[in-house]
């Protein structure tokens, strides 16, 4: 079942083609722009399909935790976020365009593929279970693309790397110190970035013999993060 949704994730997002290892994970949209989209498209835990737009939605730190699509035929339909396996939302130019432009700082910015970024025809929204709670929000997804074996969200309690600017331009820091991943089961789990080097092999990129073999002699880097996930979901299915 899991790799069922994970395929349907990846068939609604735009094709991107062989992926490079320096690629980040996609930029999330604003949550006050979520609800402008113009279409949805939801699949429930029972199996069902619910498209339409977003009519409200109780939305905290960019997690959706219940929404009201209207469909075609003005009838609404309200969710629970435990009640939806994925909801996909329709990107506008405007959202991705902003998406685009939040880029914490110069060195992300020369990283980051606009085109894909401008290109993208779906965000998406996947169901896991809140850290250490019995509640479930929908979360935005940042790797569609990889995410056979690990899913990262942002952490909406996640605190930012210290920031260095000349002349009001941001050139270092600015950055999450911390994500949302789901990697077994339904559980979201807080991977920060001052304890990365030490959890990177033992808890989170582990049972892969060809993974450690590629980094074999490395430190984990929290700035590589996206590129590890990437080569972990290539190397290890």
């Amino acid at each position: 079942m899991k790799n069922l949704f994970c395929f349907l994730i990846v068939s609604l997002c735009a094709h991107v083609g062989s992926a490079q290892y320096s690629q980040y994970f996609m930029p999330p949209v604003d949550e006050g722009l979520v609800m402008t989209a113009k279409e949805v498209y939801a699949i429930t835990t029972a199996g069902d399909s619910v498209a339409g737009r977003i009519n409200s939605a109780v939305m905290m730190g960019g997690q959706i935790r219940s929404l009201t699509i209207k469909k075609a035929d003005k009838s609404k339909v309200k969710l629970k976020a435990a009640d939806v396996k994925l909801l996909a939302v329709k990107a506008t130019d405007f959202m991705n365009w902003t998406s685009a432009m939040s880029a914490p700082n110069i060195a992300r910015v020369a990283d980051m593929d606009y085109q894909k970024i401008m290109k993208r025809e779906w965000i998406l929204f996947d169901q896991a279970r809140l850290p250490k709670k019995d509640k479930y929000a929908l979360m935005q997804l940042l790797n569609p693309d990889f995410c056979s074996k690990i899913k990262v969200y942002v952490n909406p309690n996640a605190n930012e790397t210290m920031t260095s600017s000349l002349n009001g331009v941001m050139l270092a820091g600015g950055e999450d110190t911390s994500y949302l991943v789901v990697t077994d089961g339904d559980q979201a789990e807080i991977y920060k970035k001052r304890k990365y080097k030490n959890e990177a092999l033992t808890r989170l990129f582990k049972n892969c013999e060809t993974f450690k073999e590629e980094y074999a002699g490395e430190k984990f880097k929290w700035k590589d993060f996206s590129e590890h996930v990437l080569v972990y979901d290539q190397l290890c299915n």
